[in-house]
């Protein structure tokens, strides 16, 4: 029977091994679901070139010159850095010894994971109406019963975190892929292209069962995260657990990672022979927060005159409490900050505020003091 609608309960997302694309049959065990996931937006463009000539007042033809562009965009709830690891990014066991946080998508030779070159296919699970995703992709289906749009050679173009009272901390994720089809079931046809010659492949893929996702949290509170943070010009900020309440009461924060990409062409192909990310890459750190105390003794001049870079920590904790430092769920260190801005506002009815801008650059995969850097533990 054919549904009506599709909506979130029958969908699961999932992220394929790059190591795979595409000369090799994906397997289940190889495909990694995202967990959490709180929206998944796709789509294509298709850039054309008018063909006119002398003689007929339409266009005789409009010819495709340049390779459509996939886009998908996701978000998800911030756990314990599973989908991060999925994605192929860097996130170690502890902030002292851990690479940056992309090393993985800037030189292949730091892992075996080749998405570096390839990109990774993603898959959108729709199960039959009426059916929760969870559990059921093993199950039997025919026709439109369910089925798999499938994104492939997906490069993820961009990061971001997001954090504030009174929200669950949120991901949010942007690729873009090569091709992009649709198959019955949960399994078929990939949609890779092997990207120096641009040929199509035959191999197939298989999903796993779908599940809730046993990663140990079902969410993150914004009560539990704790901020180490660089000291700025005039507003004094908090450094981990602020028990006497005299610094500014973060509100909110974020830090972007944009990976913009080039695709690089010539002729012969009619999909570029690579994708390579832009450098520099700037990641830039918002902070809000309301003013409580303002520092001591603050002077711009002294910021010019000794502009030091800065290290920002935010620990993400869980329910057992942020006094202690095992709690810890995941870690995010940005190193090498420099501050951009301070703005306070202040108006009738509302509280002072500040708002507070923070840029670095990411290094090069050996470059330890540099970059964003995400761990488990500090």
């Amino acid at each position: 029977m054919a549904r009506n609608r599709v909506i979130y309960q029958s969908e699961a997302l999932f992220v394929s091994d790059g190591t795979l694309i595409p000369t090799a049959t994906h397997a289940a065990n190889k495909i990694k679901q995202l967990h959490r996931v709180q929206s998944a937006n796709y789509g294509f463009s298709v850039a054309r070139q008018d063909v006119n000539q002398f003689g007929n007042l339409a266009r005789i033809d409009a010819i495709i010159l340049e390779p459509p562009t996939i886009n998908l965009d996701f978000t998800y709830y911030l756990h314990t850095g599973n989908n991060e690891t999925a994605l192929g990014f860097s996130v170690g066991t502890s902030l002292a010894t851990t690479k940056s946080f992309i090393s993985g998508l800037i030189d292949a030779t730091q892992t075996t994971d080749t998405s570096t070159l390839s990109g990774r296919n993603f898959h959108i699970f729709t199960s039959p109406e009426g059916n929760d995703a969870d559990g059921v992709a093993g199950l039997s289906f025919t026709g439109a019963e369910a089925s798999t749009i499938t994104v492939g050679n997906g490069f993820v173009t961009n990061y971001s975190l997001e954090a504030s009272v009174g929200s669950l901390p949120t991901v949010s994720v942007s690729a873009e892929g090569l091709n992009i089809n649709v198959v019955s079931g949960n399994g078929g046809t990939l949609p890779a292209l092997t990207v120096e010659t641009s040929a199509t492949t035959n191999n197939s893929f298989v999903l796993p069962t779908p599940s809730s996702g046993d990663i140990g949290v079902s969410a993150l509170r914004p009560g539990d995260i704790v901020m180490e943070l660089a000291d700025p010009v005039l507003t004094d900020m908090p450094v981990g657990v602020d028990t006497n309440n005299t610094a500014a009461h973060i509100q909110s924060f974020s830090i972007e990672i944009p990976i913009g990409r080039t695709t690089l062409q010539r002729l012969g192909t009619r999909f570029g022979f690579a994708k390579v990310i832009d450098f520099p890459i700037e990641v830039t750190v918002n902070v809000s927060a309301t003013v409580a105390d303002l520092k001591n003794a603050g002077n711009l001049i002294d910021l010019v005159n000794n502009d030091q870079t800065k290290t920002l920590t935010f620990k993400f904790r869980d329910a057992s409490g942020v006094q202690n430092d095992t709690a810890n769920k995941i870690c995010y260190q940005v190193k090498g900050c420099k501050l951009v801005s301070e703005n306070f506002s202040s108006s009738i009815g509302d509280n002072k505020s500040v708002d507070l801008v923070f840029t670095t650059q990411i290094g090069a995969p050996q470059d330890t003091t540099n970059g964003v850097f995400v761990a488990t533990t500090v």
